[in-house]
Formats: structure tokens, C-alpha cells, sequence
């Protein structure tokens, strides 16, 4: 009887522990399986949530992780979680294999990423993008040739948010961001799990801040029309600032529900901003994003991942004739990738900056400028170091003298926390030759005075922060001289005449390569 009775609590024991086990398998698959529709959807912080629980019961959700962190542009967590799952399992599935390099490439580890570009490779050896990006990573060193050429400085207006996106407008700058603002309801985008994008606005300061950038006063909402949409941003003026094109969520949910990115025009009338046409080629089946436009209207270029392009997002252009918009044209293979190609940005007709993962670079985001030609578009450049970084770099405007701007990054914490950079490029390097002229003027309190070269004159270099000579050299028959400056400061020449009388005048080194010319002293002998 005491056997019957073992035999029969042992049966109940494995009867209950079969429904627990089942019980806890079935909860996995319903985590894992939840979880792939909200990656599905592309809500993958909801997603993440799901399989983080469901690793605790399964370690082979580790790569479910490791994608999810990819999409999020968590790049340093992502390589953890593909870590952890190459640890177990050894190798990646084939389609992570070259996720995996990306990851690596996009946190500075050059070794890695080629590594697993190559092993990519192996599966598909005629994937002449992935031999270039090892050929690029191979020879990063040539990225930072130009490097001091430009300056750049974070600016004051980034927060613990994303800032994207800047634009000169006025005496201002308009840009994006996410930030939280003291609202009834807030409203969340699920992807980020963060407040929707608006669009702002902030005036620039006279004077410099102490890194040498701009200063800005505090930011507000920029206008009453696009602060009452869902992800605004980013927007574009021409026609001397009285016309915009903007990008917003559509009025509407869509295809599957979901409210695709459109665009549309806008007017300055009456003291604000009016909206005046959707673009034609808005739909509900894919999104259109990051416009740039002519001057005077009429050629418009984009980024969208409508069918028929070469993957990804990709750039397109379309023109202003007869009164309405033509068929969006793809730049084409020269420019597009089957990955994505974003922010165009369209500079004086001639140079079309963007940013894309899929042409060679250092990581991330890059950012590539083509020239415009008549038959097509030039072999894209990487603009280089520190411009471009291993991170995300994107979103770039420069002025028309080609020698400020800004752009965006997330170099600082990864992630979709970007912040707004501004920088000066074409910079003067050194050490620089700078050739000039001495000459002498008879009288200071007459205009038509000769003015007569000085040859034979000793010319000193000085450096005037430092009090030291730094070069000298003597005038030629004609008074012309030639001098070396060694380095970045603040310079005054020394001339000294035939007759041994001196004179002293500030030295101004230009400070773009491009306004490097002749100088041209004159001295009065008046003072001389």
C-alpha cells in the first residue's frame, strides 16, 4: 500500500513538473514570439524588453540582443551581446556576419571588422561594397590627412536628448529635437522610447564662446504649425527664407498603421508660417525624409526607401517644371548603396553632401560629398577625420564661402542621443609662406602722395604673444619679401629701413587657406 501510494506522488510530481516546464517554455515562446513582432514593427525598445526577459530562460536570445542594440545605435552593447553569443555558439549566422563587422567598425575596432568583412566575404565573394570597406579600413590612415583643416566644437544647445539636424535661418538657427518639455500629455515615440522630434529655433550671439564657437540664446518652439505634429523635422528654406520645405509625420495612419515620414511645403504670410502643398509623391507605402532644395525652388533632392531603389534609403531628386513636381529620379549606383544614404544637403548648385553606412568609411554614418555634373555624379569622397568618427556622423550644411557649418553626431554617447556640432574648415596650416610688399608714402595728410617701394628694408617676423623674432629676411630691389610663419599666433613685423629708422604693423595671418595673398605694407615716412 505505502508502494502504491510512492508510485502514485511520484506520478503527480511528474505530471506537475512537465506543465511547469511547460508552462515555462510556453512563457518563453510567447516573450521571443511578441518580442519578433515588435522587431517586426520596429519597436525595438518594446522588443528589447521582451527578450532580455526571456534570456534569463535561454541564452540563444543573446542575438536577438545583439540586433536589437544594433537598431537602437547602441553599437558598444551590441558587440557585448554578440560576444556573448559567440562564446557559446562559436560563429553567426551568415546574415549577422556582417552586421557584426558593421558594430565593430562603428566602435573604432579597425582588427575585427575587417576580419568579419572578410568573413562575410567567404558567403558572397562578389560583394564589392564589403572588399571596399576593407580596402577603406585598411588605409583609414588617409582619413585623417586633412584633419587639420577643420575645427569642430559641440555647441551650447545640446542636452541629454537629441539635437539634429541645424540649419541657418535669419540671424538664427533652426534644428530638432526630442527633448521634454512641461506638457499635460506626452506624447512617446515608441522607437526611441522618447518624446516625438519638434522643431526649434535659436538666435545666435554676437561674440565667441570660450572654445572659439558661437553662442546662442535659449531655444524655443518655432512655429505653432509644426510644433502640433508628430516627429517634425528636419526643414529647409529658399526663396530668400520666405519658403520651406518640411518633413513631418503624415496627417493620417497608413499602410499597417503606421504614420510614414511625408513632405511638405510651407509659406511665410502674415507673420507665420502656412502650409501650402503636400509633396505629390507622398505615401502611405513608404516614407520620404531629410529634404534639400535650390534656392530658387526648382531642383529638390531626398531620401526614401520607396521601392525600386538600390536598397535601404536612398537618395533621389526631382524637379519643379510646369507648375508641379516631377517623378522622383534615384541618384543611381554611383551614389546609392544598398544600405542607407540620408541628410542629403545641396550646396550652391554644384556639391551634394550626405551621409551613408554603405560607401566606405570609418564606421556608422559617414559623411560623403559628390560633385553635381551634367551626365551624373562624381565618385563620393569621405570627407574625413574629425568630421567623420566611428559614430554617427550626418546632417551637414556649410555656408556659401565654404568655410563654416554644422552637422550632427552621436560620437559623445552613442546611441540616438546626438548633439549639434558647428565647425571651420579649409583652415590655414603651418608652417605657411606669405609673400609681400613694402612700400612708403610721403605724407599721412595727403592722398596723392607717391608711394615709392622700399628695397633693401629688414623685415622681422615677431611673434607678439611670446615677444620673439621668429623670422627675418631683407626686401628685394623692388621691396617684395617673402616670410615662413611657424605656427598659430598673434604677429607684428618689424621693418627696418636703409637709414635704420623702424616701424611696426600688425602681421594678420588669413586664416582660411584660400585668403592667402599678397600683402601689401605701407608705411608713411611721416611716422616711419
Amino acid at each position: 500500500m505505502k508502494n502504491g501510494n510512492l508510485l502514485l506522488l511520484l506520478l503527480l510530481l511528474a505530471v506537475q513538473t512537465a506543465e511547469g516546464q511547460q508552462t515555462v517554455f510556453g512563457l518563453f515562446r510567447s516573450e521571443v514570439g511578441l518580442g519578433d513582432k515588435y522587431y517586426k514593427d520596429k519597436n525595438y525598445t518594446e522588443a528589447l524588453k521582451l527578450y532580455m526577459e526571456a534570456s534569463r530562460k535561454n541564452p540563444d536570445v543573446q542575438l536577438r540582443i545583439a540586433r536589437c542594440y544594433y537598431s537602437l545605435k547602441e553599437y558598444s552593447t551590441a558587440v557585448t551581446y554578440y560576444g556573448r553569443y559567440l562564446k557559446e555558439k562559436r560563429s553567426l549566422p551568415w546574415s549577422d556576419t556582417y552586421y557584426y563587422a558593421e558594430v565593430q567598425a562603428a566602435t573604432g575596432n579597425y582588427k575585427a571588422a575587417i576580419e568579419y568583412y572578410q568573413k562575410h566575404l567567404s558567403n558572397k565573394k562578389d560583394d564589392e561594397l564589403a572588399m571596399r570597406k576593407i580596402w577603406r579600413l585598411s588605409n583609414i590612415k588617409y582619413l585623417y590627412e586633412d584633419s587639420s583643416h577643420f575645427a569642430v566644437r559641440p555647441i551650447s544647445l545640446n542636452t541629454e536628448y537629441g539635437e539634429l539636424c541645424a540649419t541657418p535661418y535669419k540671424n538664427r538657427i533652426v534644428f530638432m529635437s526630442n527633448r521634454k518639455e512641461p506638457e499635460l500629455v506626452e506624447k512617446v515615440n515608441a522607437v526611441m522610447n522618447a518624446p516625438f522630434y519638434k522643431i526649434y529655433s535659436a538666435r545666435v550671439l554676437p561674440g565667441t564662446s570660450a572654445n572659439g564657437g558661437h553662442q546662442y540664446d535659449k531655444p524655443s518652439l518655432f512655429s505653432k504649425e509644426l510644433a502640433s505634429r508628430l516627429n517634425a523635422g528636419p526643414v529647409v528654406f529658399y526663396d530668400k527664407e520666405q519658403k520651406m520645405a518640411f518633413i513631418s509625420a503624415a496627417h493620417e495612419t497608413g499602410h499597417g498603421g503606421d504614420r510614414n515620414l511625408q513632405l511638405f511645403f510651407a509659406e511665410w504670410k502674415n507673420g507665420e508660417w502656412t502650409e501650402t502643398d503636400p509633396f505629390p509623391y507622398n505615401s502611405r507605402y513608404h516614407s520620404i525624409s531629410d529634404p534639400t532644395i535650390s534656392e530658387d525652388g526648382k531642383v529638390l533632392y531626398f531620401s526614401s526607401d520607396m521601392g525600386g531603389g538600390q536598397g535601404g534609403k536612398d537618395l533621389y531628386r526631382s524637379t519643379f517644371e510646369d507648375g508641379k513636381w516631377t517623378q522622383p529620379e534615384n541618384l543611381g549606383e554611383t551614389v546609392n548603396t544598398p544600405y542607407d544614404e540620408v541628410f542629403p544637403f545641396l550646396h550652391e548648385n554644384r556639391t551634394l553632401y550626405f551621409s551613408s553606412n554603405g560607401h566606405p568609411g570609418m564606421g556608422g554614418l559617414d559623411i560623403f560629398e559628390t560633385a553635381i555634373k551634367a551626365d551624373g555624379y562624381s565618385e563620393p569622397r569621405n570627407v574625413g577625420y574629425p568630421i567623420n568618427t566611428s559614430y554617427d556622423d550626418f546632417g551637414m550644411t556649410v555656408d556659401e564661402q565654404d568655410t563654416h557649418g554644422y552637422f550632427s553626431s552621436n560620437r559623445k554617447n552613442g546611441g540616438f542621443n546626438d548633439d549639434l556640432y558647428e565647425f571651420d574648415m579649409d583652415l590655414q596650416t603651418y608652417p605657411v609662406s606669405i609673400a609681400g610688399i613694402v612700400k612708403l608714402k610721403e605724407h599721412a595728410w595727403t592722398d596723392d602722395s607717391a608711394i615709392t617701394a622700399m628695397p633693401q628694408t629688414k623685415i622681422y617676423l615677431v611673434d607678439n604673444l611670446r615677444n620673439t623674432t621668429v623670422f627675418e629676411t631683407v626686401t628685394d630691389n623692388h621691396g617684395n619679401f617673402s616670410v615662413v610663419v611657424p605656427y598659430l599666433s598673434e604677429y607684428v613685423i618689424r621693418a627696418v629701413g636703409a637709414d635704420g629708422k623702424q616701424s611696426v604693423v600688425v602681421f594678420e595671418v588669413p586664416r582660411h587657406q584660400r585668403q592667402v595673398g599678397a600683402h601689401e605694407i605701407v608705411f608713411v615716412k611721416d611716422t616711419f
